[in-house]
């Protein structure tokens, strides 16, 4: 997996948009055929002098997925089944899995501990490009502005320039390959490789983010093996060991110039990896055909189990899907298919518990686990229309619907039993996640007691909407009714009206309000959440290696001069801002950085202006003849480790 696109795209994510945008996709509705098993043509035996041994048939794996990879070009803009077939060509460099980055051609991940991630103190002066603390962005150092000098990585210690020279920390990371790469041509992989593919994600005419690039003050490689990678004055980044840029074939690649590169196949259609299959054919619409690399670095050990793959292209319809695996159409579904959210029929309660009974009668196999997105209730509590009401300004209310939604409940019945409820707004298993965080607790009794005291009366018999009497706000007789704006897809539509029913036994209305995710994501003045033109929403948020505590940041609220803030709700709280700063500033396996994380966490269960609700599940089907399908929390792909997928007797007792 390409670690640092991934990184792009998430910190893309917190500047334009909701992770539902994860799960987003448009139908497409490839062919299918049956099965292709590349063996020898059929031959009678009678017209040859002696019986001839005909070698085994290849061995053929089938992985649907849901449409058609947009490219497969590292700096485009791509799809999710893009990931699933650069799983294929490319393994690794690094794999974040179970929130931590993992090498896979790296001989290591680099630490401070070691000694290959270090910190050093650099002379700064007028004009020097560094990391804005108060902005967290690039700038050119002028006076007045805010600066962290050296062996500060606080807010408590930032000073303001004054002119001259002063002294601040940057990072220095070497990066070592494993010996005797190979691409897939043959040709050896390289330090150089990577500095390549550096300099083409830099490049203008790339359509990517330069999140990283921005912050990189050089990227060398420092012989055969080995980058250094050095960031900008004052940017401390806490994912350090995940700023190595996946090689990129030079000497395949360096007759286009970056601008030729998005439309050249040798990059987009077919490139050339280290990785266990390498592509033969590609039929637009309707599938890729790869077979065995023998270069793959990891061939001595048996790898990979098949020596065909075909990825085909299912189209929108999940139970279409289902069937085809179930015929042998399919021997694995990826998650594409599985978690479809928009564009097709998407995955309904109904058909995720249809799934789960075919398992149960023995007819596939489902592999989950908790995933890296948490879905949230958060709360608009600070409207740019001022005429509009905030009903949910006194915390008590907050916490009276918070006591209201049966987490338990929508795991259960939404999701079969295969989501988690949310303990935060970062997952479970996460090394971050505050521990002694528990969901708030299911207490109708409770919530409705709370309601009341924040001036929500019950309605006379008890079963109507309540109305304010003395809310803080509020004019008395409003109707406590709101509306809930959340994505046009099954199962976040279907939580949606779950949790309606349940504040409507509490006395509170809700009005189920779907939109696209297009039109959600949209950013200040014109999007209704970005633009805080709304009452509440449900939506899903990453959380990968660190604690994405921007969300709730008071610099993070939208405005003219914000307008890609991330913050929705609008909540503002001064201790909030300086945990979450010592969070973006300082460095992990402190004492600090741990507190901090703790602490946003912490403030955000106590003030309530999310409320989580639910962990989505990863997900992948697949056929009783095959194994070794293991989906992790935070890889790319569900199919991160297709190389290790087995066959036939394989999956006996597994």
């Amino acid at each position: 997996m390409d670690v640092s696109r991934v990184r792009r795209l998430v910190k893309r994510l917190l500047v334009v948009g909701i992770a539902a945008a994860l799960l987003a996709g448009c139908g497409f509705p490839g062919g299918l055929s049956l099965p292709v098993m590349l063996g020898p043509t059929p031959t009678t035996t009678s017209s040859l002098p002696h019986p001839t041994a005909e070698p085994p048939p290849a061995k053929t794996l089938i992985v649907c997925l849901r449409q058609e990879p947009t490219s497969l070009y590292l700096y485009a803009d791509t799809n999710r089944e893009a990931d699933a077939v650069l799983a294929a060509i490319y393994d690794g460099p690094v794999d974040l899995r179970g929130f931590q980055y993992r090498p896979v051609i790296l001989k290591k991940m680099p630490s401070l501990k070691d000694g290959d991630a270090r910190l050093e103190s650099v002379a700064v002066s007028t004009g020097d490009v560094y990391l804005n603390p108060a902005t967290q962005q690039p700038a050119n150092l002028k006076t007045g502005l805010p600066y962290l000098p050296s062996g500060c990585q606080s807010p408590d210690c930032q000073q303001k320039y004054a002119g001259g020279q002063v002294q601040m920390d940057r990072m220095q990371v070497e990066f070592t390959l494993l010996p005797g790469l190979r691409w897939s041509d043959g040709e050896p992989l390289t330090a150089a490789d990577s500095v390549y593919s550096f300099t083409l994600d830099g490049d203008k005419d790339t359509p990517s983010t330069k999140y990283l690039v921005d912050r990189t003050a050089s990227y060398e490689a420092v012989d055969q093996a080995t980058v250094r990678w050095t960031g900008i004055a004052g940017f401390l980044d806490s994912e350090y060991d995940a700023n190595f840029w996946s090689p990129l074939p030079q000497h395949a690649l360096l007759q286009f110039t970056a601008a030729q590169l998005p439309a050249a196949d040798e990059a987009a259609r077919k490139p050339i990896g280290w990785g266990p299959y390498i592509i033969k054919e590609w039929q637009p619409g309707r599938e890729i055909m790869l077979v065995k690399n023998p270069a793959y670095f990891r061939a001595a050990e048996g790898l990979p189990a098949f020596d065909v793959l075909l990825y085909r292209f299912v189209g929108p319809d999940v139970k279409a899907g289902i069937q085809q695996l179930l015929t042998g159409e399919c021997d694995v579904l990826d998650e594409s298919v599985l978690t479809a959210s928009s564009g097709g029929v998407g995955l309904q309660p109904d058909t995720l518990k249809s799934l789960m009974d075919l398992q149960q009668a023995g007819k596939l196999k489902v592999a989950s686990a908790a995933g890296f997105l948490v879905e949230r209730l958060d709360f608009g509590l600070a409207s740019k229309d001022p005429q509009r009401l905030s009903l949910f300004g006194d915390i008590r209310t907050r916490r009276g619907i918070a006591a209201c939604i049966d987490r338990k409940q929508l795991a259960d019945g939404i999701y079969a039993g295969l989501a988690q409820a949310a303990q935060s707004f970062v997952p479970p298993g996460h090394p971050l996640l505050d521990s002694s965080l528990a969901p708030a607790s299911y207490d109708p009794a409770a919530g409705k007691e709370l309601l009341t005291q924040a001036g929500w009366q019950p309605s006379p018999d008890g079963t109507g909407t309540r109305t304010a009497a003395g809310v803080k706000g509020v004019p008395d007789g409003t109707l406590l009714s709101f509306s809930l704006t959340v994505g046009d897809n099954g199962l976040g539509q279907a939580t949606a009206e779950a949790i309606a029913g349940q504040l409507g036994q509490c006395g509170i209305q809700v009005k189920v309000a779907p939109l696209p995710a297009a039109q959600i994501t949209e950013p200040w003045p014109a999007g209704p959440v970005f633009g805080r033109a709304f009452d509440a929403v449900a939506w899903a948020w990453p959380a990968l290696a660190t604690v994405p505590c921007e969300m709730f940041q008071g610099g993070e609220i939208a405005s003219t001069a914000n307008r890609y803030g991330v913050n929705a709700s609008g909540f503002e709280d001064a201790s909030y801002d300086k945990a979450c700063q010592q969070v973006l500033l300082g460095l992990p396996d402190t004492d600090a950085y741990v507190q901090a994380a703790s602490s946003v966490q912490q403030i955000v269960a106590d003030q309530i202006p999310a409320i989580p609700l639910l962990v989505r599940p990863r997900l992948a089907a697949y056929a009783k003849t095959v194994c070794g399908v293991d989906p992790d929390p935070t890889t790319a792909s569900v199919l991160w480790d297709l190389e290790r997928f087995q066959p036939g007797d394989a999956c006996k007792g597994g």
